[in-house]
């Protein structure tokens, strides 16, 4: 995914909603994520459906932040032009309004302990699936096993039933998977194909994670806080 989604956030952050129409915005978003016009990088912005609305106030549709009529627009204007891992857009959207917070404010201590929190818990999903692979196919074929590619021509998984209970049961134990977590659904496929029980699955789970998994989650947070 390119920075589409972003140069709207942006755009959405840093403008008076009351003022700017839904025009208005297309046309500022579809420039900045054509990488001037060329496409090599950014999304192909086109419009579809009833557009007789366009001239219509964004705020009808997106809310109202006062604290934006004032803004500048230094967010947008700093938002990457290349294309960005659609996974990433999270943590980039929040780094930027890092950055523009002024001195130690408690917004800007806020915003620092999302990021924080975030990265924290992404760490905890790779670093969980990883030793669950291990768990269940040995230290040495684990990493291998959950990144295995079938052949051409197969599907991703042969159950998706089980594919649903793997995901659900990883997740009673160690946390929501999040769009970050999207990744690793490959792991969790390979996981059925390999003919691996919900029993198995959740003993190995909880093996990893504990039957409640905050206590991890505040250990990653402060040690990359520290």
């Amino acid at each position: 995914m390119t920075c589409l989604v972003i140069s709207m956030l942006f755009y959405s952050e840093t403008n008076n909603l009351k003022e700017e129409t839904i025009k208005k915005q297309y046309e500022v978003v579809k420039k900045r994520t054509s990488d001037m016009n060329s496409y090599s990088a950014g999304s192909h912005v086109m419009e579809y459906g009833d557009m007789t609305f366009k001239d219509e106030k964004l705020y009808l549709y997106q809310g109202f932040n006062p604290a934006n009529t004032n803004i500048t627009n230094k967010l947008f204007l700093q938002a990457p032009k290349a294309a960005i891992n659609q996974r990433d857009a999270d943590l980039l959207f929040l780094w930027r309004r890092y950055e523009l917070l002024h001195g130690k404010s408690k917004e800007k201590a806020n915003v620092l302990t999302e990021i924080s929190e975030t990265v924290a818990h992404r760490k905890h999903l790779d670093n969980s699936i990883d030793f669950i692979g291990k768990l269940l196919f040995g230290f040495e074929n684990g990493p291998s096993e959950l990144q295995a590619v079938r052949p051409s021509g197969k599907p991703l998984v042969d159950d998706w039933d089980c594919l649903k209970r793997m995901v659900r049961i990883f997740e009673s134990h160690c946390g929501s998977l999040t769009q970050y977590g999207m990744k690793h659904m490959r792991a969790f496929a390979n996981i059925c194909n390999n003919g691996v029980s919900g029993t198995t699955m959740k003993e190995a789970s909880i093996n990893t994670c504990g039957g409640h998994n905050s206590a991890r989650l505040s250990t990653l947070i402060q040690g990359y806080s520290a």
